[in-house]
């Protein structure tokens, strides 16, 4: 058996031994080292589950285009059957008297489309956060900050400001896509302005 001696008193000490047996003293050579501790059998890890990669919950221009198209046919139907009283009032108007002046039947023909167009995506959109566009091709408007449903007030400063999104005229909407396309989570004015964003339903 191999012997050591302690470099303290010089008394021989058992391999594998961390202090001498006769003085006490702690070795510093051989004597001190001891076989390594085993490693620890690794534990049991369940396999990490597969996670598909998570697309943009914002929605863009083309199917947000689709639902304002749809919406803009049941609008446009609604408001001329709803007008439709008023501006025939202002075609027999004008043609009793022979010229074509401003009439206040044209004029309230007017606001009932306009009131069409603003109730129907303040109360749609206050209530259920979608219009029957927005149902039609899946896509809902929520809160910013948590994605809750929004209210009334938000649905009404989302719409009014729908009229900004339309400038230039000529092409319709032009500004609201410009919008959309610079922003990371797709707002349009409205949808900054109101703090609401446009995710899939």
């Amino acid at each position: 058996m191999d012997e050591n001696l302690c470099a303290q008193c010089g008394t021989a000490t058992s391999p594998g031994a961390k202090y001498c047996e006769s003085c006490g003293a702690a070795l510093t050579g051989p004597a001190a080292k001891s076989a390594p501790a085993p490693a620890p059998a690794p534990g049991y890890q369940a396999p990490r589950a597969y996670v598909p990669y998570a697309a943009s919950p914002y929605q863009g221009v083309a199917i947000r285009f689709v639902a304002i198209l749809i919406d803009t046919i049941i609008i446009v139907i609604v408001a001329a059957i709803l007008s439709a009283p008023f501006n025939a009032l202002a075609v027999i108007t004008n043609s009793a008297a022979g010229t074509v002046t401003f009439s206040w039947a044209s004029a309230l023909g007017g606001l009932v489309s306009l009131a069409v167009f603003i109730l129907y995506f303040t109360l749609l959109e206050g209530h259920y956060g979608q219009t029957v566009g927005k149902m039609a091709v899946k896509i809902k408007v929520v809160r910013e900050a948590d994605g809750a449903p929004i209210d009334y007030s938000q649905a009404a400063v989302r719409t009014i400001l729908r009229f900004l999104d339309e400038i230039p005229y000529i092409i319709p909407y032009l500004l609201g896509a410009i919008l959309i396309w610079s922003s990371e989570e797709k707002q349009r004015l409205g949808d900054r302005v109101a703090h609401t964003v446009v995710v899939k339903a």
